[in-house]
């Protein structure tokens, strides 16, 4: 499948409401739609067929892979008229697959995900938000998308990849892409708060570095959204601060402790948690 055809598949999926397309041998292309995988009319994925799919997806983003070197990979891109996808190209039975999703525009507001006025009153304050739980990467857009529409500053959202699309409204947002736009999340932490933000959002923590970042900043007085896969609110300041090992995860916790603004929880159908800065991170372990 060459990019032209890459192309009019995905803009069919677009046409059609589809939130993902999967590409695996031996089968046709997968739409999913109103959740459920569909069959597409394409034929069948040969390997050879399936590694034109991936080297066409990475082409669209701009990315030069060896093929030898492609295992696990995640990156966005967009099309024009058409909308804005993250791709996930990993390898299964030795060949190359890829799961390639749209990028929505429709952001959850926060009394969807069961958030009330006290969620808002939290983020813009200078420290430290956690966000957790399944629903995390909705609940971020959900913040990111109220504090847009309610005060005027910049805003700086990082992630790897993209989720959601924003707009500016009564703010200004910066939407980067790590590994695209900016190399890493720490030397994109560093720079928000070199050039001054109203609000900096960092969609996933998962190394000792990225926490870090987060940490220094939030010291020098910047509001802080950050995300983290723990599955509970209370487990989430535990979470951030097991990153680190030995003498820099008691630190860690010490400053999480005195930074922490709130934790905010939604998971699955079940609503959202909001606790207050005095938690105990050995009472969370």
């Amino acid at each position: 499948m060459n990019r032209e055809s890459l192309v009019k598949l995905l803009k069919n999926a677009a046409t059609k409401g589809a939130t993902e397309v999967h590409f695996k041998v031996p089968s046709c292309p997968l739409m999913r739609v109103n959740g459920s995988l569909m069959p597409t009319a394409s034929n069948a994925l040969s390997p050879r067929a399936a590694q034109e799919v991936v080297f066409s997806l990475c082409a669209l983003a701009q990315l030069e892979i060896p093929v030898g070197a492609i295992k696990d990979h995640e990156f966005s891109f967009g099309l024009q008229d058409i909308g804005r996808f993250r791709a996930y190209v990993y390898r299964q039975r030795g060949s190359l697959s890829a799961v390639v999703q749209r990028v929505s525009t429709d952001i959850p507001v926060l009394t969807e995900l069961g958030l009330g006025p006290d969620a808002e009153k939290v983020v813009g304050v200078p420290g430290l938000v956690l966000l957790c739980g399944r629903r995390r990467t909705e609940l971020m857009a959900a913040l990111v998308s109220s504090f847009n529409q309610r005060r005027r500053g910049h805003i700086v959202v990082l992630e790897s990849p993209l989720s959601y699309l924003y707009k500016d409204a009564v703010a200004t947002i910066a939407h980067r892409e790590v590994g695209s736009d900016v190399p890493s999340f720490r030397q994109g932490i560093r720079q928000a708060v070199r050039i001054g933000v109203d609000l900096l959002v960092v969609g996933d923590v998962q190394e000792e570095e990225t926490a870090s970042a987060v940490l220094s900043a939030a010291e020098e007085g910047t509001p802080i959204v950050a995300s983290v896969a723990a599955r509970v609110a209370s487990d989430a300041p535990w979470w951030m601060s097991r990153l680190s090992v030995g003498e820099r995860r008691q630190d860690a916790e010490r400053r999480i402790n005195a930074l922490l603004q709130s934790t905010l929880c939604v998971d699955g159908t079940d609503g959202a948690h909001q606790l207050d800065t005095n938690l105990d991170l050995k009472k969370a372990v």
